[in-house]
């Protein structure tokens, strides 16, 4: 529940971050997704995001958190 909090609030305040410093050519969206580390079974995906210049810098440099036996990371395309 606290992960899932700490990434709700993250990507409010990048996306709103965003709004502003949308270059369309240097934006991507971006997805959070859980992953089981023992076996490496996606868990959950949320919907993807946009995100934008320094805003998606800040995402992609993100590293992973792992709770338990669960790894959350973003995912950019």
């Amino acid at each position: 529940m606290k992960k899932a909090l700490l990434f709700a609030f993250g990507i409010a305040a990048i996306g709103i971050f965003s709004l502003s410093s949308c270059n369309k050519n240097t934006c991507k969206n971006c997805e959070v997704v859980t992953y089981d580390v023992n076996t490496g079974d996606e868990i959950s995906r949320t919907a993807a995001v946009e995100y934008c210049g320094a805003a998606l810098t800040a995402v992609e440099l993100q590293d992973p958190v792992v709770v338990g036996d669960e790894k959350t990371v973003y995912e950019c395309h």
